[in-house]
């Protein structure tokens, strides 16, 4: 029963509420701009799919209807998932100004015939 326990937690207090938060962002977003491009609407509608998908996930393992063995691979895929996700969540968070600019060294390089001294 550990793994019943550990997924609806999971579910309940991490992965609902990290889509609920998705969700209220590209809510702000298109409130914004007064209008959604074809883009956010697809992400809104995979996002409200991917919630309902959680709770209807919820509501099995509430019911009994999944055992642990299969909590335990669901649990699992949807851990290795998520630190996936965050991974490229990182990668997504790349900030362009701590990259330093090449040409702005320029009047400091140094080639081999600056080697008087």
């Amino acid at each position: 029963m550990a793994y019943i326990a550990q997924l609806k937690h999971l579910i309940q207090n991490e992965l609902i509420p990290d889509v609920e938060e998705h969700i209220d962002d590209i809510f702000e977003v298109i409130a914004s701009q007064n209008d959604a491009t074809p883009q956010e609407r697809s992400q809104l509608e995979d996002m409200q799919a991917l919630r309902d998908e959680y709770k209807d996930l919820l509501k099995e393992l509430q019911s009994g209807d999944i055992d642990e063995e299969e909590a335990e691979q669901l649990y699992t895929e949807l851990t290795s998932m998520r630190e996936g996700s965050d991974e490229e969540d990182d990668d997504l968070m790349y900030d362009e100004e701590d990259e330093e600019d090449e040409d702005d060294y320029d009047e400091f390089d140094i080639d081999a015939e600056d080697d008087q001294y």
